[in-house]
């Protein structure tokens, strides 16, 4: 009993930290691109991490089969602590970048929480290497090289139709007329606020903010709920979801949306003015791919990284443009975090099962 409150405790602080630091990376581009003030842009943010959070109780299987078979342990109070020093090492970095104003990968935390609990627990063969690597770090490593790569071809190409179809302006002639010659009022040169494709760009950006936001929150709880439904059960759920994952999966999507709405300032502004600068159209253009990837991945079971598609995305933003943020440069920082999200996260998990070994 104690156990399970313990490891409650972890994944409820695991969630408040996770919502802090991933909810800015499906707004980031509304608040950057000055379509919406931040306030507003995270109650939308949160707003849609919830609904995509829920919607893991239909979709969320395949994730919480993928983290279930890596918590697996033979002997069931190993298993516990495991589950334990796992979210231990997880959390703790998580919280801290977040403190930093760092945009780091909660699903990276949590395998580094994993290996290195894994290792000081039990021993590497207990590892389940097959699935670590071709489940986990395989789509963890190709997702931002995807995402820097598609959205520097989306902006491209979006560039090029915007550059040859002019959009309409008011007073220079009928909106009727414009939809069937867009050219014919291309060279008047007035412009105005009820610029069509201006108005466009601007609710399309909106939409795909959400569908990042719901996308994050469909791939991201399931992997924290895993560990508290594995702590239970300690065995792969099997297909689909067991009875028993409504109420984890709930409370994370819950306690996501409070770190979101109270935590979620300082990676929000690096996000938004430290990485690329933006407008709505090239805001839109890093959401479509971002949403696109992570949507494409969770029904497969595979456990990508919002935080480094939605990033990497913004990299490719920031190198189809050939331009600079509009604040300090963070770019170095946030690979910087990158890199020792997994060893930091396995140092912490390991010195966590060290103690929870001699308890």
């Amino acid at each position: 009993m104690i156990e399970a409150t313990i490891i409650s405790i972890l994944v409820l602080l695991l969630a408040w930290a996770n919502g802090a630091n991933d909810i800015p990376k499906g707004i980031a581009t509304l608040v950057g691109s000055g379509v919406s003030r931040p306030l507003r842009a995270v109650a939308w943010g949160t707003l849609c991490t919830v609904t995509g959070g829920l919607a893991a109780l239909a979709w969320g299987g395949e994730l919480v089969n993928t983290f279930s078979a890596l918590l697996t342990a033979a002997d069931p109070a190993a298993g516990r602590r495991i589950v334990a020093a796992s979210l231990c090492g997880a959390t703790a970095w998580v919280a801290l970048a977040t403190r930093l104003g760092l945009p780091v990968s909660t699903t990276h935390a949590l395998l580094g929480g994993i290996v290195g609990a894994v290792l000081v627990g039990v021993g590497s063969s207990d590892l389940h290497g097959e699935v670590l690597a071709k489940k986990v770090l395989t789509p963890l490593l190709l997702s931002p090289l995807i995402a820097i790569a598609a959205c520097w071809a989306l902006l491209r190409a979006a560039r090029f139709v915007a550059a040859h179809v002019p959009a309409w302006k008011p007073g220079c002639c009928e909106h009727d007329e414009w939809r069937k010659n867009p050219y014919v009022c291309a060279d008047d040169g007035r412009t105005g606020a009820g610029n069509l494709n201006e108005r466009l760009w601007r609710a399309l950006h909106w939409f795909s903010s959400g569908a990042t936001s719901f996308a994050r929150g469909l791939n991201d709880v399931p992997k924290i709920a895993a560990f508290l439904i594995v702590a239970t059960a300690l065995s792969p759920v099997g297909t689909g979801l067991p009875d028993a994952a409504t109420g984890p999966i709930v409370a994370v999507t819950l306690v996501m949306a409070l770190g979101g709405v109270w935590g979620s300032r300082k990676v929000l502004r690096v996000l938004a003015y430290r990485v690329a600068r933006l407008e709505s159209g090239s805001g839109l253009v890093a959401n479509v791919g971002t949403s696109f990837l992570v949507l494409a991945a969770t029904p497969l079971g595979l456990p990508v990284s919002t935080t480094h598609v939605s990033t990497g995305a913004l990299m490719g933003v920031r190198w189809s443009d050939r331009s600079l943020p509009q604040e300090a440069d963070a770019l170095k920082s946030i690979l910087l975090g990158w890199i020792v999200t997994l060893p930091v996260a396995a140092i912490i998990a390991a010195i966590a099962m060290q103690r929870l070994k001699t308890l």
